[in-house]
């Protein structure tokens, strides 16, 4: 069976009423647990408002959790924006098609300059990233820009439009290892109305991604919800979870991760439908430390300096620095339309001085391709 079957045919009504748990003696007893129960029931009692009293509790346990399965380190990654272009009306998103503004895609030199700019700045890890225009940023096109980054970069992950089976197969030959999609939403309804024209509406095909790049052998796979996006954030996320677990199970041998990205302003001037806040996002860090052991989680500079600075230990595992969100933004900023406003807007080294100030260590390079047959 697959997800979208699953998807289809999962009654999730009752980890939405375990989500809604007051019962403080629940919580003690999970927390009293040597080992605590991984998967979505447990994921659902720690988003509740009982766990939301043991929030220190919690923290303690995600700290230990997180050195142990994944030692006292933070990974960073720097996005690559390689084209604004667009064929989608998504309703919240800066490179919607109905923006009267200048589209941008990087040709080979300026995808070099692009990826030796972030190499000088020690990055080793990038995430290349682009709008919905599959005429244009065909898996050709990107497998391209891929090979104009060769023997910068220890890992090339990428953030694009859904592709086929075949077409992931072919990245991976030249040197993609992760592939990140968001279903951005898991709420049906919802996501026809925020995603009006283009491929993006067909939520079938996004849900079904993860899968494709699994079956393609992609290394390491990032799934996540774009948390305001929808009114009920927490059944948003329960869905999510729900999602990693099969993942998990079906495709055991790919490293998976999990992004807690929440909506913020963009060029549409789009309003959240709901505000998460600091706390409910913390909480939500700590649910998927606990509930999914061996899952990374990824913080970006979406997210502000003080609260992306106090996580640091206590389950994040990857982080964003640098970021631009525009194509060409790191020689020539302002080039182009970003697709969002950052707010952690700090140097690399400035964070990870803080990194190493929290007894982290910063990591720029854990994966070398050559070191496999």
């Amino acid at each position: 069976m697959s997800f979208l079957e699953e998807f289809n045919s999962r009654d999730r009504s009752d980890l939405r009423q375990v989500a809604e748990c007051r019962d403080a003696d629940a919580i003690r007893r999970l927390l009293a647990s040597e080992k605590i129960p991984e998967g979505p029931e447990t994921f659902a009692l720690l988003i509740s408002p009982a766990a939301a009293g043991f929030i220190e509790e919690i923290a303690a346990r995600a700290a230990d959790l997180t050195a142990r399965r994944h030692g006292k380190v933070i990974r960073f990654y720097a996005p690559l924006y390689v084209s604004n272009e667009c064929t989608n009306t998504c309703t919240y998103c800066g490179f919607t098609m109905e923006n009267k503004i200048e589209r941008k895609t990087l040709g080979g030199s300026e995808m070099r300059a692009e990826a030796e700019h972030l190499s000088r700045r020690g990055f080793r890890h990038v995430l290349i990233v682009a709008g919905e225009q599959q005429k244009i940023v065909t898996p050709e096109y990107v497998a391209s820009m891929v090979r104009e980054t060769k023997g910068l970069f220890s890992s090339t992950s990428i953030e694009l439009a859904p592709f086929r089976t075949q077409d992931y197969e072919l990245l991976v030959r030249d040197g993609v290892d992760g592939l990140t999609v968001y279903q951005e939403t898991y709420d049906r309804e919802v996501y026809a109305k925020v995603h009006l024209r283009g491929k993006k509406r067909d939520f079938d095909w996004r849900l079904a991604c993860a899968e494709r790049g699994a079956e393609a052998k992609m290394r390491r796979i990032s799934i996540g919800v774009l948390l305001g996006l929808a009114p009920d954030w927490k059944a948003d996320v329960l869905a999510c979870a729900t999602h990693l677990e099969y993942l998990m199970k079906r495709w055991w041998r790919v490293q998976y991760s999990v992004s807690v990205p929440r909506l913020c302003s963009s060029e549409t001037d789009y309003q959240p439908a709901v505000e998460v806040s600091d706390r409910e996002v913390v909480q939500l860090i700590f649910a998927w430390r606990l509930a999914f052991p061996d899952a990374g989680i990824n913080l970006s500079t979406r997210e502000p300096a003080y609260l992306r600075d106090g996580l640091i230990g206590l389950g994040v595992t990857h982080m964003s620095a640098e970021s631009a969100t525009e194509p060409g933004g790191y020689c020539s900023p302002e080039a182009a339309l970003k697709q969002f406003d950052i707010t952690d807007e700090r140097k690399l080294d400035e964070i990870a001085a803080i990194v190493k100030a929290k007894g982290c260590e910063p990591v720029y390079k854990d994966w070398e391709p050559c070191l496999i047959g």
